[in-house]
């Protein structure tokens, strides 16, 4: 299973029509297993299933074997067991109108499997649904990839579930794939700029440092934090809610070796939210928006707005990106 993750625009859903053969690619050729795909060997599940009204439920699943060139034997223990594994089993007599928009995503996704498709692909069939019904119908994915052993190409712009979904992730940005890796490897070693935004979760804070400021050339530098305490005592000349603080950059070297370097900053604590995890905005006068996050919230002190706080970050979090290439160094 491959979760292909990108921004809008960036191609993810034309290459899917090419690979599922809706559009023609210009140049090269695809292949499954070493022979070239043909649409009788990929299952497709829309972002936005198109079920047939007149049909019921069962019917609008078994639709694609009754098709010329396509017609073959339904197994019906297969049958049942993908009803069940998606939880429509109730639903197969009911027509399109009489069932709910999550329902029917799941007969879609039914409907692409019937035939046992080597390969399917699964263009965005999420976007439209509420996060707790979507979080239910990823884990049927799961288990239905797990037992069925089909080749899954799932297209999604929402960085989590391309984590939680994709044994491997591929990285689109402006029509190129930048990145294919595990996700584990992926959010550990990001190979540029976008694939680091579009894979962190939370979201990495950005630092840009110019020539003269640690790091040359204008490169870019994302941080995460990983400590945050009180800071007492009071502050020589100071702004409102606002205190010099330590943020730990790094140095590159000849070799690849990492220096911590110093530099001083201005934050301001502006808000803080804790739900189970905790998520602290912090601000830096001049316009630096950083975030903090803490899975645990309970290991932090109680945080007010405004509350002075010291922040720092550690080397080996850091990834360095070299301005106009946007590579990961």
């Amino acid at each position: 299973m491959v979760s292909l993750v990108g921004a809008s625009g960036t191609g993810k859903s034309t290459l899917l029509r090419i690979i599922a053969g809706l559009e023609e690619a210009n140049a090269g050729r695809i292949t499954y297993a070493g022979q070239p795909l043909s649409a009788g060997q990929v299952g497709f599940v829309f972002q936005h299933p198109i079920l047939y009204p007149h049909l019921s439920v069962r019917k609008n699943i078994l639709f694609p074997t009754t098709l010329r060139g396509y017609r073959q034997k339904v197994d019906k223990n297969y049958y049942t067991d993908l009803m069940d594994a998606l939880q429509i089993g109730e639903l197969q007599h009911r027509k399109p109108q009489e069932i709910s928009g999550g329902q029917a995503q799941r007969v879609g996704i039914a409907r692409a499997l019937i035939r046992k498709a080597p390969v399917v692909l699964f263009d965005e069939p999420l976007a439209s649904v509420d996060e707790e019904l979507s979080a239910s119908i990823r884990a049927d994915i799961v288990r239905l990839h797990a037992e069925y052993k089909f080749t899954g190409l799932y297209v999604t712009h929402d960085q989590n579930e391309a984590l939680q979904l994709g044994q491997r992730v591929a990285v689109m940005d402006a029509g190129y794939l930048v990145q294919v890796d595990t996700p584990e490897h992926l959010l550990a070693n990001p190979h540029t700029l976008q694939a680091a935004r579009l894979t962190a979760s939370p979201a990495l804070n950005e630092l840009t440092l110019t020539e003269g400021q640690h790091l040359p050339e204008g490169a870019s530098l994302y941080v995460r934090a990983t400590s945050l305490r009180r800071v007492e005592g009071i502050v020589e000349n100071p702004t409102e809610n606002t205190i010099p603080v330590q943020i730990r950059s790094v140095l590159p070297q000849v070799g690849g070796t990492l220096y911590r370097a110093v530099t001083q900053a201005e934050v301001t604590l502006y808000a803080a939210s804790h739900d189970g995890s905790a998520r602290v905005p912090l601000q830096v006068p001049g316009g630096q928006p950083l975030e903090f996050f803490e899975p645990d919230a309970l290991a932090l002190p109680v945080l007010t707005s405004g509350e002075r706080v010291q922040v720092q970050v550690p080397p080996h979090r850091c990834f360095i990106f070299a301005d106009g290439t946007r590579h990961y160094l």
